[in-house]
């Protein structure tokens, strides 16, 4: 074989290997075992089960009058008397301010002589009319006379009676120079002081007096919870409660307002409490708890078993074949550690620990032991 020969065989064999090379790294460097399979998550989970639970409702609220009583004069006049001291307990018809009267008083002696007046004349009509009666029976005059007497006694009269209503109204002035408590309860500051003038129609009362005892908590509720509220008031069976300060109270329900407010869906609730000891201050806020009877077999699951999207609360329910499902429920209310549900029936087993990651259809693994604890917890409870 002559040299140049051999050269062509030497290189198209280097050629050969050198593919061959490059070849199998290609492939080995693609070629990837096969992973493998992902195993289903792992959830906790639990059974929905029904109790007979108390209905109770948490609420914030704030103290507030009964009988509140802003005083303000009916009369302008300066004051000659201020007879009581701000904060000061009063009685109802207690004299609390006295004002001048002298303006008033001369309006009265005014009306008075009017009607005086009037009267005096009104007298003489009558007799007038009552002879010139005689003379017409007489024969001595027309009964043409007669109407015009009468005419004229009878517009006194009208005279008469609107002088006399000047002077009871005069009369009305006079009384409200003197200022008395319509109302039981404690005063607030006072803002004017003997030589003061009261004018009618100040943006400032003289006073303020509330009722101390008995006292309200104003509170609202939301929108779907009044349905609850009215069923127990109306069978009796409503108690409110408030904590102030570690001080338990007991009150009742006495207003549910004859509207929901349609901004917020809140519906606004009055209780009543004694307060002899005056312990409740209008305007403090207090922690309040409404009683509502019971609920008969409510639906109840711990509380972060009830998620929420966008569409409204829902629970992953997992069947015997351990998939999972989406399913709608209301939430009612959270109360004792417990999330009370519409929409769901009792027994049913629900992803407990673990559904954020979850969607409907998957397969997952039951975690027993975070089911045991879970089941032991809702046993204490």
């Amino acid at each position: 074989m002559n040299k140049p020969l051999r050269l062509i065989l030497g290189l198209a064999l280097l050629g050969t290997v050198i593919a061959g090379g490059l070849g199998w790294r290609t492939w080995a460097a693609t070629a990837k075992p096969k992973s493998a399979a992902k195993p289903p998550p792992l959830v906790g989970v639990t059974t929905s089960r029904t109790l007979d639970l108390p209905v109770r409702f948490a609420a914030q609220g704030h103290i507030v009058p009964l009988n509140q009583v802003d005083i303000r004069p009916q009369v302008t006049g300066v004051i000659r008397s201020v007879n009581f001291r701000e904060g000061d307990e009063v009685k109802p018809g207690q004299l609390l301010f006295e004002l001048d009267a002298s303006d008033v008083v001369a309006q009265l002696r005014r009306a008075e002589a009017q009607a005086n007046q009037i009267h005096a004349q009104l007298d003489d009509a009558t007799r007038d009319l009552n002879r010139t009666l005689q003379l017409v029976k007489s024969g001595f005059m027309s009964a043409a006379v007669v109407d015009t007497a009468r005419s004229k006694a009878e517009s006194l009269q009208a005279q008469f009676k609107a002088a006399q209503a000047d002077v009871d109204s005069s009369r009305v002035r006079v009384g409200y120079t003197r200022i008395f408590a319509p109302i039981a309860g404690k005063t607030g500051a006072v803002v004017v002081h003997p030589g003061s003038l009261a004018q009618v129609g100040d943006a400032a009362p003289l006073v303020s007096i509330v009722q101390f005892d008995p006292i309200a908590v104003e509170f609202t509720l939301p929108e779907r919870d009044l349905a609850a509220v009215r069923d127990a008031q109306a069978a009796g069976d409503t108690q409110v409660g408030i904590d102030l300060d570690g001080t338990t109270r007991s009150g009742e329900l006495s207003f549910i307002d004859n509207r929901v407010n349609t901004g917020n869906g809140t519906i606004s609730l009055k209780a009543s409490f004694a307060n002899a000891d005056r312990h409740l201050w209008p305007g403090a806020y207090v922690r309040v708890t409404l009683s509502a009877g019971t609920t008969k077999n409510a639906v109840v699951l711990p509380p972060q078993a009830v998620l929420e999207g966008p569409d409204g609360n829902f629970i992953f329910q997992v069947d015997s074949d351990k998939q999972v499902v989406s399913r709608p429920v209301t939430l009612l209310r959270i109360q004792d550690h417990n999330a009370v549900v519409d929409g769901l029936r009792s027994g049913e087993t629900v992803v407990v620990e673990g559904a954020r990651s979850l969607r409907s259809g998957m397969t997952v693994a039951i975690d027993n032991a975070a089911a045991a604890s879970t089941a032991a917890n809702g046993a204490a409870r």
